[in-house]
């Protein structure tokens, strides 16, 4: 009677430890889910000087924003994966500038939990409803970068743009243009990967820096932890910005009428 006793105390004290795990799991499980789930938008102020702006035409669909040029049709596009638990409003403003001056088409799809590793292939699907863009760039912020470049390792692009980031899997032998930016006061983005991997970019791959740029302002949102006070204003930030990506985006679609990369018959979402 005792040894029964005492299995069915074990077994009382196996099932309550086995409840309680279950439970920790399902509030971590969703404390995870719920703070993916709540991205940081761009300031409203960023948000209202495009969609007021009448050279940009702003639009979602099936959840795809895309920002085009109103005075004509783009042949040209830019697929921009978004950085972890980042908004893709908090974009608009740092992006414009290459719809306006170089009348290209910016598409930023929102990622699930908002983390662009889940679904690398994004492009895929965009790029397949868009027959009239002949020219593709992709690109991402911080850990959307990351993205992009897995994207780029088996389907075809122009050019690779990547802000505060960097390639994660070797690309160096990659039919494609490359061209990094950082800011010199980000303290988000990790430095000793960023420089241990140089190597993986393809050789012809420009690496550019801005001064007193911080983290949050290859974007236009606030309150991410462990951003450092950046020594410029984000106007003033986004401005030196386009002042790098246009003028390279540019030469990029006048050396592919001169010289076009090699291109691979087909793409697939991956």
């Amino acid at each position: 009677m005792a040894d029964s006793g005492l299995r069915r105390l074990t077994n009382r004290r196996w099932k309550l430890g086995i409840g309680i795990l279950l439970v920790v799991i399902f509030i971590v499980v969703g404390g995870v889910v719920v703070y993916f789930s709540l991205p940081h938008h761009g300031t409203t102020s960023s948000v209202q000087s495009v969609v007021t702006d009448p050279r940009v035409s702003l639009s979602t669909a099936d959840g795809v924003t895309v920002l085009s040029p109103t005075n004509g049709t783009s042949t040209v596009g830019l697929v921009f994966y978004p950085g972890a638990r980042v908004a893709p409003d908090a974009y608009y403003a740092s992006l414009a500038p290459l719809v306006r001056r170089a009348n290209v088409t910016v598409f930023i799809p929102k990622m699930p939990l908002n983390v662009a590793l889940l679904d690398v292939g994004a492009p895929g699907e965009i790029r397949s409803r868009q027959p009239e863009i002949r020219t593709w760039f992709v690109g991402g912020h911080s850990l959307g970068g990351v993205a992009a470049c897995r994207y780029t390792r088996s389907h075809d692009v122009r050019g690779l743009v990547l802000f505060a980031s960097y390639c994660d899997r070797n690309v160096s032998e990659r039919p494609m243009s490359v061209l990094s930016v950082t800011g010199s006061r980000d303290t988000v983005l990790n430095r000793e990967a960023y420089r241990k991997n140089g190597d993986l970019h393809p050789p012809n791959a420009t690496f550019r820096e801005i001064s007193g740029m911080n983290h949050t302002e290859f974007g236009s949102y606030r309150g991410q932890r462990g951003v450092s006070r950046a020594t410029i204003s984000y106007g003033v930030a986004h401005r030196r910005l386009a002042d790098i990506v246009v003028p390279w985006v540019a030469n990029e679609l006048a050396t592919a009428i001169v010289e076009p990369l090699p291109s691979l018959s087909s793409f697939r979402s991956s």
